[in-house]
């Protein structure tokens, strides 16, 4: 995972959602974990970066452990709960071994960044079964993904060079790029789809409960978004909210959310 690591090391991922067409993927997430998160919850944030959910969910009165490979986001989490007075306890760890935490030891698991890059279907597994491992009965986990499908459609707009037939094979049939690579266009990386993760989930002992599209076309369409005024962006954040379950939908939201309870 050094690769992931310097990666974020070189970029600013604390400015993530500071745009509209990249905001819609946290509104929506927390707008559709509001109704499944207890009051007063003991949160897992694994994969935080900068730590916009763990400081979101920390000012709602959860307490929040934040976790991460990359140890720059790790010193912004602390820096930022020493300014703010919020105690966050924040550690750089890996999401694949858990071992700091007892088992059942958390109400709630954010998984929102490990499955974008654990290209190793045998360290996926290892990741989900530590997230339910420290996570209590009947509590439950939220699983952030970047869907296969809008990858083409984004690569057209932004880097038009990576639209070759080689790319194609490795996004849909492999569904993992590794830095270094001709064909790589990111970091090393995972895509799936929502039938794929929901495959993978099966394996466990859960209840499936929720299902989302988290930015839909947004991030795809990014430059339209970005330009929609103040009214037009809350019409346009309804139309999502409304249809970000919607199959259809599903099948080419840049990133999807799935969220099961443990068994």
């Amino acid at each position: 995972m050094a690769n992931v690591s310097n990666y974020y090391e070189s970029i600013d991922e604390d400015s993530r959602f500071s745009r509209n067409s990249r905001k819609i993927e946290f509104l929506t997430t927390n707008h559709v974990l509001k109704n499944i998160i207890p009051e007063n919850a003991y949160i897992l944030d694994v994969g935080a970066g900068a730590g916009a959910y763990s400081f979101y969910y920390a000012e709602r009165n959860h307490k929040v452990v934040a976790i991460d490979l990359t140890p720059k986001h790790i010193e912004v989490i602390k820096e930022k709960s020493k300014q703010t007075g919020m105690s966050i306890d924040a550690h750089v760890d890996n999401a694949i071994d858990l071992s700091r935490f007892d088992s059942e030891t958390f109400d709630f698991v954010l998984c929102f960044g490990p499955m974008y890059h654990i290209t190793g279907l045998d360290d996926r597994s290892a990741c989900i079964k530590e997230c339910l491992r420290v996570l209590k009965k009947g509590g439950h986990l939220a699983i952030a993904y970047i869907n296969k499908y809008s990858v083409m459609p984004m690569l057209a707009t932004r880097d038009q060079k990576f639209i070759r037939n080689s790319v194609i094979e490795k996004v849909i049939n492999e569904g993992v790029i590794i830095e270094g690579d001709e064909d790589c266009f990111w970091t090393d990386a995972y895509f799936t789809t929502p039938d794929e993760i929901e495959a993978l989930l099966r394996k466990f002992d859960v209840i499936p409960i929720d299902h989302v599209g988290t930015d839909g076309i947004s991030h795809t369409i990014q430059d339209y978004v970005d330009r929609l005024g103040d009214d037009e962006f809350d019409s346009w954040l309804s139309y999502h909210f409304q249809t970000c379950r919607e199959q259809s939908i599903l099948g080419i939201s840049t990133h999807g959310l799935y969220i099961c309870q443990k068994g």
